[in-house]
């Protein structure tokens, strides 16, 4: 590796491999880690669980307080990359290249007063100082200009890929209840909208059953549960909270459809997942959604449960009667793959440290 740029990867976020940073930060480091160039070698943050994770053809170097505090005591880095604007590591001296990824600025909608000022502040200082700023997707760009300062600054899309870990014969988790399944994964916060989801189900036939996976920590999925109960659902409508991988492979690839009502996402892997294994995906028009999805997915224009209720039936009739639908499907999601993103990565990186 004598001679060779070096690059850093803060993969910080392998600290919670389970959440979706933790994922972006193993797939982007795995295929990463499988690039062969003659002129870049990676040096990756990490955990110290994951040293040697990723295999000998990249270094490591271990999260620490004093990388975190004392950056200038550390070795320094040609090039520095942070995959989440929320890192707390940085570069050994404020002059190195530094690029960032927002993927996102959801939090303008939860936080409000001091602690949205700081938070806004915190990042704003990041965008100054970095030579590139990367967004997830076009709608998150537009979130960026809009609220941050960025005038001249640099701002590239690139999206994130998605993966599917495939099982051979997964085994149906208990929790999964009798029924034509419909299928939906994410955090259960309010931004998620799931809500929409419970008065949708009661207006489809009984022998349709719904299963919400997703981090259930906080207040709102306790007030989920009670209007599920509410109106006599709980046997139709299941929030397991988090599952494995291989639930979620089977759950994907049984279920009738995935239904994705969510109101905010930097990018939105639930669509593109489905798409994936030939799934129909019902969703909203907010956000990235459209743009991610196009004119692939079925987009609910309201939230009447009457309308969404009819909407879904009827499409759901016709994706079932088009026997070439799957494969189209499958065939689009192949747009966002990890290994397109890391070359992506690697043509950014030569070109902002100018090497050819």
């Amino acid at each position: 590796m004598a001679g060779k740029y070096n690059v850093m990867i803060d993969l910080d976020r392998l600290k919670d491999p389970y959440n979706g940073l933790g994922q972006v930060a193993i797939n982007l480091g795995d295929a990463l880690s499988k690039l062969n160039d003659d002129k870049i070698r990676f040096t990756f943050l990490v955990p110290e669980k994951f040293v040697g994770h990723f295999g000998n053809n990249v270094s490591y170097e271990k999260v620490s307080l004093r990388r975190r505090l004392t950056p200038w005591l550390c070795p320094g880095v040609d090039l520095w990359y942070t995959i989440h604007q929320d890192s707390w590591y940085f570069p050994s001296r404020k002059r190195k290249t530094y690029i960032l990824t927002i993927n996102d600025l959801n939090f303008l909608g939860e936080k409000e007063g001091m602690n949205l000022r700081y938070r806004m502040k915190r990042l704003q200082l990041k965008v100054n100082r970095a030579q590139v700023v990367t967004t997830i997707s076009r709608f998150t760009e537009s979130e960026v200009r809009k609220n941050l300062k960025t005038t001249g600054k640099d701002i590239r899309v690139i999206y994130f890929g998605v993966k599917v870990n495939i099982f051979d014969n997964p085994a149906k988790p208990s929790f999964v209840p009798d029924g034509d399944l419909l299928f939906t994964v994410g955090v259960i916060q309010p931004k998620k909208n799931f809500a929409v989801l419970i008065d949708f189900m009661k207006e489809l036939p009984e022998h349709y059953v719904l299963v919400i996976a997703g981090n259930k920590r906080g207040e709102h999925s306790i007030e989920l549960e009670s209007q599920i109960r509410s109106k006599g659902l709980e046997k139709r409508i299941i929030l397991p909270g988090l599952i494995s991988d291989e639930d979620k492979y089977w759950l994907y690839t049984h279920c009738k459809a995935v239904v994705f009502p969510s109101k905010l996402e930097g990018m939105g892997f639930p669509p593109v997942e489905a798409m994936r294994l030939g799934k129909p995906v019902f969703a909203s028009t907010f956000s990235s959604i459209p743009e991610v999805s196009e004119d692939k997915a079925y987009y609910w224009e309201n939230f009447d449960p009457q309308k969404m209720a009819r909407f879904f039936l009827e499409n759901l009739k016709n994706f079932e009667s088009d026997p070439g639908r799957p494969e189209l499907l499958r065939q689009y999601s192949m747009r966002f793959t990890w290994e397109h993103v890391a070359e992506q990565y690697l043509s950014l990186f030569k070109e902002v440290l100018e090497i050819g």
